[in-house]
C-alpha cells in the first residue's frame, strides 16, 4: 500500500487518469488531491465525480471549489429574493468564479446542465470536505492542505463545515510563499513546526522549480521560513508547455509527472 498526493488538476481529466496509470494506482493505495480539481480545464465536474466514486481518493477543498460553493449559494439566495448584490473584491461571488482570471465558466455551465439531484450531490460532497488533514506515515507527520494553515493547534483535521468563512478563505487562498520576512523578525504563522507541509495553489514555476524541459516540478525545502514545505502544484493552471501534473509518493518520496502537452 502506498499513499500519494497531487494538487491543482484544474479539469484536466486525461492527465489525472494518466498519472493514476503511471503510479499503477490500485485499491490498496490511497490518493489525496489537495484542491482545485475544477476550473480552467475542460472536465472538472467529471473529475470530481470520479473522485466521489472512489473510496481510496480524497479531495481536500481548494479555493476553486470554495468559489463554486459561494457562487451556487449566492445564485440560490438571489433567485429566492434573499439578496441583491454581494460584492467581493468588486465582484459578486458568481462573477468572481466565472471571471476569466479564475476560469470557472466552463465548470459552471457543466454543473448547471446536470439534473438538479446530481448538482446537489456534488454540492453536498464539496461541503463535506476537509480543509486540512494531518496524517502520519512512518515517523513523519504530513500536514495536507490546499495552501495554508492555522496558528492555533487543532488536532488532526479541519473540516469546511463549521469553519468560519473568513478562516476558510484564509486556508484556501493565502500562501506561505507570499509571506516573506527577515528570519529574526518573522512570526511563524503555523502551529505544527515539526510537520511536513504539503500544499498546492502556487504553481512551482513561480518558485523557479523547473526541470530540464522547462516544466514545473515538485518544490521541496526543508527550511522555508522555518518549515519543511513541499509544493506539488506543477502549473496545470497555466495551460502551457511548462504545465505538468506532479504526484508525490509520501512513503518513498518518489515523484511522478505527466506533461499537459506532449513534445
Amino acid at each position: 500500500m502506498s499513499t500519494y498526493v497531487l494538487s491543482d488538476v484544474h479539469g484536466q481529466y486525461n492527465a489525472y487518469k494518466k498519472i493514476l496509470d503511471k503510479i499503477n494506482f490500485s485499491e490498496k493505495d490511497f490518493l489525496y488531491v489537495l484542491g482545485d480539481a475544477i476550473d480552467r480545464g475542460p472536465e472538472g465536474i467529471r473529475l470530481i465525480q470520479d473522485i466521489m466514486n472512489r473510496e481510496n481518493v480524497e479531495l481536500l477543498l481548494g479555493n476553486h471549489e470554495c468559489m463554486l460553493l459561494n457562487a451556487v449559494e449566492y445564485l440560490r439566495r438571489r433567485a429566492a429574493g434573499e439578496v441583491e448584490d454581494e460584492i467581493y473584491d468588486g465582484f459578486t461571488p458568481y462573477e468572481l468564479w466565472v471571471h476569466p482570471c479564475n476560469g470557472g465558466e466552463g465548470t459552471c455551465l457543466e454543473l448547471l446542465s446536470m439534473p438538479e439531484d446530481e448538482q446537489k450531490a456534488i454540492e453536498d460532497y464539496l461541503k463535506s470536505l476537509y480543509l486540512i488533514k494531518r496524517i502520519r506515515i512512518g515517523e513523519t507527520s504530513y500536514h495536507l492542505s490546499h495552501s495554508y494553515s492555522l496558528q492555533k493547534r487543532f488536532g488532526k483535521e479541519v473540516k469546511y463545515a463549521g469553519t468560519p468563512p473568513k478562516q476558510v478563505e484564509e486556508i484556501v487562498w493565502e500562501s506561505m510563499f507570499d509571506k516573506r520576512g527577515l528570519a529574526e523578525d518573522y512570526v511563524r504563522p503555523w502551529a505544527y513546526i515539526r510537520d511536513v507541509y504539503v500544499v498546492g495553489h502556487i504553481f512551482t514555476q513561480r518558485l523557479g522549480e523547473l526541470d530540464e524541459s522547462g516544466r514545473g516540478c515538485i518544490f521541496e525545502k526543508e527550511d522555508y521560513q522555518g518549515y519543511h514545505v513541499i509544493d506539488v502544484d506543477c502549473g496545470m493552471a497555466l495551460n502551457s508547455r511548462s504545465s505538468q501534473l506532479g504526484c508525490l509518493c509520501l512513503d518513498t518520496g518518489k515523484r511522478y509527472y505527466v506533461p499537459l502537452l506532449e513534445d
